[in-house]
């Protein structure tokens, strides 16, 4: 068994994880302060989580689970951390065995006033020219590496570090990025090239993988809480009845209706909306998933047409059940039924995938 926390921009998330499947704890909401320093958002957030921890220590969920925990780890997101593409090349003066701790020293560690490495997350190595799955002491003298390298605030992190450690000293703690989360539990194959979406709170990352490699990124600033907050405004409802709105209006998004079982209650409210208020709903979505679609195909656009080969999987993946409804479902359907993105990826919309990672 693992304890995760999932550590947002103004929430924490916290799973329990057993048995390959991800299971809600609980969420803790972070208020907004307008005008905040940096390190007082940062102080503040680690407040939070000292008083999420603190609690979870008195819940039968730990006291039942403690010798049985394997470990606590943390995912950090957006603005907590970001990555940087980094491509390193070497050529040995001749070939020699090559193994992980060879390509370890290889890796740079840059030096950044106030800012961490917190990870080099492995996205590609090449031998002699060829892609390898695996570092198992082949022999080679030219390599080629591109990894992920994980930022975050030394102040954030090393707070992080010592409130974890001091309240759950019997366990081994792991700090880790959503960025690598995803790159080393939910890689791509190599034959498949991958149009990768990443829904964040605050935004969108974008990646375009070719052969295994990372060719071009992009990080758009419309996450699915913008569209939240908008449709809150427009609404006037809370959070509760919203989130409960969306799902039902994901779970409907099927042309064919016979595909769901319509059940008349709290859980599945879209279709008892009166029009009005659908049409709030839809005119403000449209207008966001419009603006990301329209910053989608511009970074398509960068991509040059040698890069990109019949079926390229496009891969939208939500953090949580909440982005997932909110936007992934929504956004997925969108793109399969916008031409221009599938054309330009020599694609079809049986290669559009979404799936929630918590």
């Amino acid at each position: 068994m693992q304890i995760v926390f999932l550590i947002k921009p103004h929430s924490v998330n916290m799973y329990s994880f057993k048995d390959e499947t991800y299971n809600l704890l609980g969420i803790q909401e972070i208020s907004k302060i307008e005008k905040e320093s940096n390190t007082e958002y940062e102080n503040r957030t680690i407040y939070v989580i000292k008083d999420i921890c603190q609690d979870f220590l008195n819940t039968d969920v730990y006291k039942k689970n403690k010798n049985i925990i394997k470990n606590i780890k943390v995912i950090l997101t957006n603005p907590w951390c970001l990555y940087e593409i980094m491509n390193l090349e070497k050529n040995l003066d001749k070939s020699q065995k090559i193994n992980q701790d060879f390509i370890d020293k290889l890796i740079i560690h840059k030096e950044v006033d106030d800012i961490s490495i917190l990870k080099n997350s492995i996205y590609n190595v090449s031998l002699n020219g060829y892609n390898v799955q695996n570092i198992s002491g082949q022999i080679a003298q030219n390599i080629h590496i591109q990894y992920l390298s994980i930022y975050t605030s030394t102040n954030f992190l090393n707070r992080l570090k010592n409130t974890l450690d001091t309240i759950f000293h019997l366990h081994n703690i792991e700090i880790d990025s959503v960025y690598s989360y995803i790159n080393e539990n939910h890689k791509a194959k190599e034959s498949i090239n991958q149009l990768k979406i990443i829904i964040e709170d605050k935004g969108i990352d974008l990646s375009y993988i070719y052969q295994g490699k990372n060719i071009a990124t992009l990080f758009i600033k419309s996450g699915y809480a913008n569209v939240k907050d908008k449709l809150m405004q427009v609404l006037h409802i809370d959070t509760v009845v919203l989130n409960k709105i969306l799902k039902s209006k994901s779970v409907n998004i099927s042309e064919n209706k016979t595909l769901f079982t319509y059940e008349k209650n709290m859980s599945n409210i879209w279709l008892d909306l009166d029009e009005n208020t659908k049409t709030k709903i839809n005119d403000t979505i449209d207008i966001e998933i419009e603006s990301i679609k329209k910053d989608i195909r511009t970074f398509i656009d960068s991509v040059e047409n040698e890069l990109i080969s019949k079926d390229t999987a496009i891969d939208i993946f939500c953090l949580d059940e909440n982005s997932f409804f909110t936007e992934g479902l929504i956004l997925a359907d969108s793109i399969k039924k916008d031409a221009y993105i599938l054309s330009k990826f020599l694609t079809t919309e049986a290669n559009v995938f979404t799936k929630k990672i918590f």
